[in-house]
């Protein structure tokens, strides 16, 4: 029986057979024979083992070379960015940003705040101006309790007048409404243009200043207060 040189494998072979191969680095098994070396065939596979072997032990050390070049290049780069900007630097600069951020936050809230303080006037005080005006003879009387009864909201980001109910909580009243509420109201009978229970005339008028040495603050007083007030007026002929 012919041996060959090389195996991949021992398996099937006959144990005084595979006694006679060892294993090479490669993992395959090669005839133990003294003289080997000179076979051609089997000298020049050894040697591109050989070679094969040195060449990787040669590209190893190469890439571990690199790798350590590679990892000295980043602690430089490092530490030159490191240095580039002193630490005090790095403080002063977010502080400066900090305080820049600040500012332009302050710019904006002002911003917002006369923006609402210009809705507030629009939406607000102007239609609460307008219903005093239509509904009422004496308006500065009636327009403070309006304008608790209206409020800035915002719809589909649109801002819009609406009317609160008397828990201070929007509803669904319209404009409308809140004008036939406060005419319907006996509280401000008096003061509503077209009520019977408003009286007086342009002789009652000119006759009201005795009641001058007291005046009511209408904008900071009840409804309650308000009726009393004009009541004591009428009786004096001051409306």
């Amino acid at each position: 029986m012919a041996l060959k040189a090389v195996l991949d494998s021992l398996e099937g072979l006959a144990p005084e057979f595979a006694k006679e191969y060892k294993q090479g680095s490669d993992g395959r098994y090669y005839l133990d024979i003294d003289g080997i070396d000179e076979h051609p065939d089997i000298g020049a596979l050894k040697r591109a083992k050989d070679y094969e072997k040195a060449e990787r032990q040669k590209l190893a050390a190469k890439l571990k070379e690199v790798q350590a070049s590679l990892e000295a290049l980043t602690e430089e780069r490092d530490n030159i960015l490191k240095g580039a900007l002193p630490k005090a630097d790095v403080e002063k600069l977010e502080e400066s940003w900090k305080q820049k951020l600040a500012k332009r936050e302050q710019e904006l809230t002002e911003q917002i705040n006369n923006l609402n303080g210009h809705l507030q006037r629009i939406l607000v005080d102007n239609v609460a101006q307008q219903i005093a005006t239509e509904i009422s003879k004496a308006p500065a009387l009636l327009l403070p309790h309006i304008k608790q009864r209206l409020k800035v909201d915002f719809v589909d980001g649109k801002p819009v007048t609406k009317v609160l109910d008397e828990d201070g909580s929007i509803s669904a009243l319209s404009i409308e409404d809140l004008k036939k509420e406060m005419v319907a109201n006996p509280i401000y009978a008096p003061i509503i243009i077209g009520s019977k229970a408003s009286g007086g005339g342009a002789e009652g008028g000119q006759r009201g200043g005795a009641l001058g040495t007291r005046k009511l603050d209408y904008a900071k007083a009840t409804p309650a207060e308000i009726v009393a007030d004009i009541k004591a007026r009428k009786q004096a002929g001051g409306f």
